[in-house]
């Protein structure tokens, strides 16, 4: 299965929102607090993936591509006040929450599930 496009960037955002959901559930072993902490990381790295693909590449036009460099900038800085908006929301309003856990999950969403897309990709070629 080779992804192209769109297509694979549908594919990551899914993958990211299936692992918040992975994430979120593994977690529940070791209690609600922890289960709500991690899910809710997760779903800030793959919310915040999300948009920036839908702002970069919804509207893309091949005959443009002069505009793509300002359109992903534009779209990377929205994506980081988004995720820290985010954050500060979860963490003002959430007093249990466990940091470690929320920021851990984020990491996990961010790195992995790319990186399996690629290796994925290479075992694909080989």
């Amino acid at each position: 299965m080779q992804l192209t496009g769109n297509s694979q960037i549908r594919t990551i955002v899914v993958l990211q929102i299936g692992a918040s959901l992975i994430l979120g559930l593994g977690l529940l072993y070791f209690g609600k607090n922890a289960a709500l902490s991690g899910f809710i990381g997760a779903f800030i790295a793959a919310t915040a993936n999300g948009y920036f693909a839908f702002r970069s590449f919804v509207h893309y036009r091949a005959q443009q591509p002069e505009k793509i460099a300002g359109r992903l900038f534009g779209a990377e800085i929205q994506k980081m006040v988004m995720t820290g908006i985010l954050f500060g929301l979860t963490i003002v309003n959430f007093d249990s929450v466990n940091i470690g856990l929320l920021l851990g999950c984020y990491l996990i969403v961010q790195v992995a599930v790319p990186l399996i897309v690629l290796i994925y990709q290479d075992r694909q070629h080989s």
